[in-house]
């Protein structure tokens, strides 16, 4: 696996490099002249005969480099042993795929891949193939891709497609677009300007079309956005959308290959937001991982459209109601798709980075979700007091749902805010204040990002200055920019004892990045985008992760860690 590299990480979806003779960016739609076949293996007399025109077909490429299909069927090939430095592509099939995996071919090929047609086979075969294979290999089906099912492909984890099923259309005057395939007969108008659809070439179109997608799906991949793509185009067809219903069923399949921060916004508008890897994610680590402070009154407030929700003229009214009373106060906002956010978490991601459709309704599965989320996280953390400023359907979901607390109407007008106020003063007489909220934001998204008790481990006896955390010595631990943390050394030093988020590499000194082959070992837990510790024999250093740590450990070929900083211990 010399020859394909993953550069980046959309979920299952990447952009990659295939080195043919030409540098391919995947998703790719491949050529027919980017790659040679040694075909079936019952061409040939005997496995020997195969591997040495195998090996002669790879040698006649010796001015070029292409992509060499091995002998197939691979479960009858399976025991031929050829050796060549080029390309390798292997023909495989769900049930052999685990033995072609040792085979280390750059590129894997789904045997009657064009043959699928039910959503919960095209989904299960695509993920058990995707297991099975190196993480730093391209998956190719061939004759499955069309303009609209294509963004679905890939977010399942197809890295390569071909034009095979839009040509052979075109022979049957099927017209294709990223809306669906119609026959061209019953199109009265065409609604391509292209100059194929001028001259009546419904192939050429085809393609056209085709290519035009797979560009606008990578620049979804670069974005970050190819989840909110893909849940608008699986509205084409029912199958498509039960598809990408059981993918969101197989949670751990997605959840291993989601980066854990995207730049841009998560946009919510479906109900299949509710069941996004980034949406279940968040709410679990804040039930799992996140421990609020000591706190006997417990508010509880609606969003807002501006995040983070502090920046929002709701929430400043809320805040100056609130007063010296806020010190004795614990926040939670309730919201979909995210349900539960706690204050001091309202700047990562994706608290502070979705939108969603704001109606005032809730429907029973947003309702369901909430409920469930607000339930777990009550069982968990106690409150003498709980005072719920929310109005309209959400304080009838919280009525509904038998939340015993204080409801206050909720509402930003003058005697909104005077019923809150009260409440609150009511709420707060005898409480415990809940000491310092800046050292509290801090313990508490270490806690997100490093797990239960990281959060102890590098805030114990430290004081927060500006936008760092500083021990007594005045050494800064770590730093939150955008939400984020950031480890300098010494906070690496602290939270080496738990070994979370760790990533081991051999006897070297690493420089700017630390690359797959370099790594020995790494956290399981880690994923894209995640704050890391990196440890050698004699080195520590901290930066973020390109691929997630088991990727790390079985791939041969990428960025696993950007350094930030690290020395010679």
């Amino acid at each position: 696996m010399r020859f394909f590299e993953v550069l980046r990480r959309d979920g299952p979806a990447r952009l990659g490099r295939l080195m043919l003779d030409r540098n391919i960016t995947t998703p790719c739609i491949l050529s027919p002249e980017d790659y040679v076949s040694a075909g079936s293996v019952f061409r040939y007399r005997s496995p020997e005969e195969a591997r040495d025109a195998t090996i002669s077909l790879a040698r006649s490429l010796s001015d070029g480099r292409k992509l060499i299909v091995l002998p197939y069927p691979s479960d009858v090939a399976q025991d031929i042993d050829i050796d060549i430095d080029a390309p390798r592509a292997v023909v495989t099939d769900v049930s052999s795929v685990k033995k072609d995996a040792q085979k280390d071919a750059d590129v894997y090929v789904l045997r009657a891949a064009g043959t699928i047609a039910a959503a919960r086979d095209l989904v299960d075969t695509l993920m058990e193939i995707r297991e099975s294979i190196p993480p730093d290999s391209a998956l190719y089906t061939p004759a499955l891709a069309t303009p609209s099912n294509l963004s679905l492909l890939i977010y399942l984890g197809v890295d390569i497609v071909d034009s095979v099923r839009v040509e052979m259309d075109g022979h049957y005057n099927r017209y294709h677009t990223r809306d669906g395939v119609f026959q061209r007969e019953d199109i009265s108008e065409l609604p391509c300007r292209c100059e194929h659809c001028s001259s009546g070439d419904i192939t050429a179109h085809n393609i056209l079309k085709l290519e035009e997608e797979l560009a606008w799906v990578r620049d979804c991949i670069r974005s970050g956005t190819l989840r909110e793509y893909v849940e608008r185009q699986v509205r084409c067809v029912p199958w498509m959308t039960a598809a990408l219903r059981l993918a969101d069923m197989h949670e751990s399949y997605l959840e291993r290959r989601t980066p854990t921060h995207r730049g841009g916004v998560m946009y919510a508008n479906t109900s299949e937001s509710l069941r996004r890897v980034e949406v279940r994610r968040f709410v679990s680590r804040v039930l799992t991982r996140y421990r609020p402070p000591e706190s006997d009154v417990l508010l509880l407030l609606p969003c807002s459209a501006r995040k983070p929700y502090s920046e929002s003229r709701s929430h400043r009214l809320f805040r100056s109601v609130m007063g010296g009373m806020r010190r004795f106060v614990h926040e939670l906002i309730l919201t979909s798709p995210l349900a539960i956010v706690p204050r001091e978490l309202e700047d990562v991601y994706p608290a502070a980075h979705y939108d969603t459709p704001v109606t005032g309704v809730w429907d029973l599965e947003e309702r369901a979700w909430l409920m469930s989320s607000l339930r777990s996280y009550l069982e968990r953390h106690r409150y003498s007091c709980i005072v719920a400023h929310v109005e309209g359907e959400l304080w009838e979901t919280l009525r509904d749902g038998g939340i015993e607390a204080v409801y206050t109407g909720g509402g930003t007008g003058p005697e909104d805010l005077e019923r809150l106020r009260e409440a609150l003063e009511t709420a707060c007489t005898g409480a415990r204040p809940i000491g310092n909220f800046r050292l509290q934001e801090f313990r508490a998204k270490v806690d997100y990002y490093f797990g239960s008790g990281a959060g102890d481990a590098i805030t114990q006896g430290a004081r927060v200055k500006g936008k760092g955390l500083f021990d007594s010595d005045g050494r800064e631990l770590a730093s939150i920019s955008s939400g984020r943390i950031a480890l300098t050394l010494e906070g690496a030093r602290r939270l080496l004892p738990l070994k979370a988020y760790t990533v081991r590499i051999g006897d070297f000194t690493p420089r700017g990045t630390v690359l797959a082959p370099g790594v020995v070992d790494a956290d399981d837990q880690i994923r894209p985008g995640d704050e890391v510790i990196v440890v050698g024999d004699g080195f520590l250093g901290t930066g973020r992760a390109r691929m997630s740590g088991w990727e790390m450990v079985a791939s041969r070929r990428g960025v696993a860690v950007e350094l930030r900083d690290g020395a010679e211990v």
